[in-house]
């Protein structure tokens, strides 16, 4: 919702600040009413500087300023209302501990006096809808909902008829026009809000018809619907088919919509949740967490600007300490440890606040926890922990319902790895159960799911090594075996890793078919990794994920099944692809003028084994089409 506008361009702010300020001093000796005209220029002055610079000193004076206005004007007067409007604004930006109590309590009493009908009441219920869409977005509260958009659908009919009505003045025309399509915006962004929860129904069309109507009842408003409809599809972001999901992880980008600040915070922390991601079923890229968490600490170091949601921002920066740390262990980076434990530190002031975020607070305490676990390691308790802190963020509701249901499968792992080393299945088959859950809400072709088979087939290895049950194992296959089948046209990262862990599963418990048959997989898709032309860092993170090695137990676990020409194929082509990437490591020896001889001679050998594979691969596919 659009709660402030500033008026004043931003080159000009500081300049109608000093000329409001002098008229203020100039109105003392004059009549109330020139002074609140005085006071609500300067208001407007200031209202507008903070939203070009978010000086928290400016938004609070703008308050103080506004509240003395209020106090000039009898009660029951039309102008009180418009001191009433602003000042609701305000408290609902500013956000601090009782402003949006104060909020409600101002507008609401406003509409004492109106009878339901008035055109000035549709506007305060407007108003009091705008108030409550971030506090719905915040804490999920199901009357915050219900009252927004009965407040809400009840007053656009009478807004619209108010703005119809041929007036003499056309400003009063201007400001109708505003409110119907502030009203608009509001409802839109409630059912954006609303959407991927149980009380959502098919609103797609009606969420852009009252975007489309917004711009052009108001233009300005125009860029925020445009953002309002971004949200709503990245909210079905896990729904969508895998190529369609990347392109719109790659276009997403808010940007600093400066009129919005209570909207746009998060957006913007949407935006560069998707970019920090890298491309969706993959890893962080390392480069774009570091920009991210520069940002953000730049941000919250800033002295005097303004902090809607200090605990948000401390939560999320927690959040991205997390997964950095996670992206580089997966690495062997020894910093990842220094990272897990400054993520800890964030989330634990966090929890000290007592305020907002709490849940996301545990969540990153948990995942940790998890990240830092080691089944041969001192620390224990740590999955017990993990599992209190899951449990409890999942069944509170200041969390998404899409998220909670992510969360699931962190829940999952934790109590497999916890009755794995208890010896408890009723846990194992609890976070098996979990799995299934979570893949079963995704629609099956979709990378979610594939995602979530995936995860669900590491559970599964792990319920069978706890039970020692043949029909455990042929499952834990069988599920392995349909993941890869599902994911590798959709993300070759994670079917890479789905392939390695089923492979390293099977070989340990000497299961030489399976193994043969999972190896052989992930030094196919380690082939289409490299040639996939991964930046230089992704393509050091996938070739240290078990990849050593591999070739040579692949081509042991084919011999042993007797298929003698896959065996050597894989073994040549596997130790092709790992000793090309080993020879551009070595930046040394690559730009040596003595070594061009073997190093042009090794390309070429390379690429005409990457050909030949190809034809083969081609005469397959006619054979099998013929």
């Amino acid at each position: 919702m659009n709660l402030l506008v500033g008026s004043i361009p931003c080159e000009q702010v500081d300049a109608a600040v000093v000329a409001a300020d002098d008229r203020v001093s100039a109105s003392g000796r004059r009549s109330a009413a020139h002074r609140v005209g005085a006071l609500l220029a300067l208001a407007e002055a200031l209202q507008s500087r903070f939203l070009c610079r978010r000086i928290a000193d400016d938004l609070d004076r703008c308050i103080a300023i506004v509240r003395d206005a209020g106090d000039l004007v009898p009660r029951g007067r039309p102008e009180r209302r418009q001191v009433t409007l602003r000042l609701a604004s305000l408290l609902a930006v500013r956000n601090g501990q009782g402003d949006t109590e104060a909020a409600l309590e101002s507008l609401r009493d406003g509409q004492r006096g109106l009878r339901q009908g008035n055109p000035e009441h549709a506007v305060l219920d407007t108003m009091i809808g705008a108030v409550l869409v971030p506090q719905y977005q915040r804490y999920h509260r199901e009357a915050d909902l219900i009252e927004a958009l009965d407040r809400i659908e009840r007053a656009l009919p009478v807004i619209d008829r108010a703005f119809a009505a041929p007036r003499p003045d056309p400003r009063y025309t201007e400001v109708f026009a505003t409110s119907a399509s502030a009203a608009r915006a509001g409802l839109a962004a409630l059912l954006v809000s609303r959407s991927g929860t149980d009380h959502a129904g098919d609103d797609d069309e009606r969420i852009r018809r009252l975007v489309d109507q917004a711009g052009r009842l108001a233009p300005s408003v125009a860029h925020v619907g445009d953002a309002l409809l971004r949200a709503y599809e990245m909210k079905g972001f896990e729904g969508q088919p895998a190529e369609d999901a990347a392109k719109m992880a790659a276009g997403f980008d808010v940007g600093d919509l400066a009129p919005f600040p209570g909207v746009n915070d998060g957006l913007a922390v949407a935006s560069r949740g998707v970019r920090i991601g890298g491309r969706y079923g993959t890893t962080g890229d390392l480069s774009s967490l570091d920009e991210g968490i520069h940002d953000l600490e730049t941000e919250l170091d800033a002295p005097g600007r303004f902090e809607p949601d200090r605990p948000s921002q401390l939560a999320t920066l927690a959040n991205l300490y997390q997964l950095r740390s996670r992206t580089k262990g997966l690495s062997g980076d020894p910093s990842a440890a220094a990272d897990r434990r400054r993520a800890e530190d964030l989330a634990t002031r966090v929890l000290a606040l007592g305020a907002g975020s709490q849940d996301e607070a545990r969540v990153v305490l948990a995942n940790c926890k998890l990240d830092g676990y080691r089944p041969d390691g001192p620390d224990q308790h740590v999955l017990d922990e993990a599992v209190t802190l899951l449990r409890r963020a999942i069944s509170g509701q200041a969390l998404s319902p899409p998220l909670r249901r992510t969360l699931r499968s962190s829940l999952a792992e934790a109590l497999i790895g916890k009755g794995f080393r208890d010896g408890d299945i009723g846990a194992v088959n609890e976070g098996v159960e979990l799995f299934q859950m979570v893949r079963d809400r995704y629609a099956p072709g979709t990378l979610p799911h594939a995602l979530a088979c995936s995860r669900l087939a590491a559970g599964l290895h792990l319920r069978a090594e706890a039970t020692e049950q043949e029909d455990d194992r042929l499952a834990a296959a069988a599920a392995s075996r349909k993941a890869i089948n599902e994911i590798v046209g959709k993300s070759l990262i994670w079917a890479y890793d789905t392939a390695v862990q089923w492979a390293d599963w099977s070989w340990r418990h000497e299961r030489m078919a399976d193994a043969g048959e999972a190896y052989l997989i992930a030094v196919d898709v380690l082939n289409q990794l490299v040639r996939a032309q991964l930046t230089r860092a992704m393509s050091e993170l996938v070739l240290r994920r078990a990849a050593y090695g591999m070739p040579a137990r692949a081509a042991y676990a084919l011999t042993r099944r007797r298929r003698l020409t896959e065996a050597i194929e894989v073994l040549e082509g596997g130790r092709a692809v790992l000793l090309s990437a080993a020879l551009e490591r070595d930046l040394v020896g690559l730009t040596a003028p003595e070594h061009a001889p073997v190093r042009e001679r090794y390309l070429r050998a390379v690429e005409r084994l990457r050909s030949l594979q190809d034809r083969a691969i081609q005469e397959q596919l006619s054979t099998e089409e013929a």
